[in-house]
């Protein structure tokens, strides 16, 4: 199963979708929890389901492009805006991948 934050954004998985959500964080980068019937949740808000972790990861990589408070009103600016995003995904693909290798490690 997948459960990856990527900033404010968390991708999970279940048996035939990856779900990519939005959840608003506090200031020092922990997610809001609501408190539900059920017990507590974390305050997300789904865009979407992928049948794969490429779309996923291609989604969260759209909507990064999409926010933000910076203006971009140039090609330059826009491309240092996708190699900034690259990073971010790359970087949190790459910690991911070092937590699921020390699970598996401690098995």
């Amino acid at each position: 199963m997948i459960d990856m934050r990527i900033g404010e954004y968390h991708i999970t998985s279940e048996p035939r979708n990856y779900i990519v959500a939005f959840a608003k964080l506090f200031d020092d980068g922990t997610p809001k929890t609501i408190t539900t019937k059920t017990g507590k949740a974390f305050n997300e808000r789904i865009l979407g389901y992928y049948n794969s972790m490429p779309l996923a990861l291609q989604a969260v990589a759209k909507d990064m492009m999409k926010r933000g408070d910076e203006r971009v009103t140039s090609v330059e600016q826009y491309v240092q805006k996708a190699k900034s995003v690259d990073v971010a995904l790359n970087h949190a693909v790459y910690e991911h991948g070092r937590e699921l290798e020390k699970q598996v490690d401690e098995e």
